[in-house]
């Protein structure tokens, strides 16, 4: 009798829910085991040139992060100077991001007098990846039709970032060195930022 009674009600047994504060295992994270290439200058200027914003940059790389994703992120060679007139804490943050390790080794400005739209684009074509940028690449589309499948669009709403095609809504911290210490910890990729153009 006991183990037909274990039978019909086997079925209804729930398995009991982890604590709230326990580590989401690999399987319960969205974004486990994938890549997002950032346009790192792109989302930055969301607003436009005179209020370039570098904690949209980080605040995508930290959900990827938290979600068991990777990242690798490239900016213009001349995103340095867009900083420069704005809060001076964002200047120190995009220097210590590009320059020192371990962030270096995510974060990059492509060499002066090329785009970093290649070095995005070869990125994520080698490693299988998504990217995050309002550019649509029309330029390069043609040779990369994977990028219509594999790009997501970013907003503002309400002072959060929205990324509706992964169903991501962000906080934002308050300021960009603020992500520095959770950021050191974003894996590796083995090419490290080094793309063919």
């Amino acid at each position: 009798m006991k183990s037909l009674l274990s039978i019909i009600t086997a079925p209804f047994t729930h398995k009991k829910k982890p604590p709230i504060d326990a580590p989401l295992e690999q399987a319960e994270k969205p974004l486990a085991g994938r890549h997002f290439v950032l346009d790192g200058t792109n989302i930055a200027l969301l607003h436009g040139p005179k209020r370039p914003e570098l904690r949209y940059v980080l605040a995508i790389a930290e959900f990827c992060r938290e979600n068991g994703a990777s990242v690798s992120c490239f900016f213009d060679a001349n995103t340095g100077y867009l900083f420069r007139d704005g809060r001076e804490g964002q200047s120190a943050c995009f220097e210590t991001l590009t320059t020192a390790q371990p962030w270096a080794k995510n974060f990059g400005i492509v060499p002066s007098g090329t785009q970093a739209d290649p070095w995005i684009l070869q990125d994520a074509k080698e490693k299988l990846a998504d990217v995050v940028s309002n550019d649509r690449f029309k330029d390069r589309a043609k040779a990369h039709r994977w990028i219509w499948k594999r790009r997501h669009d970013v907003y503002v709403v309400g002072g959060r970032l929205q990324l509706p095609s992964i169903s991501a809504e962000l906080d934002l911290l308050t300021q960009p060195e603020d992500y520095l210490a959770p950021l050191a910890s974003l894996p590796i990729q083995p090419n490290g930022l080094r793309a063919k153009t």
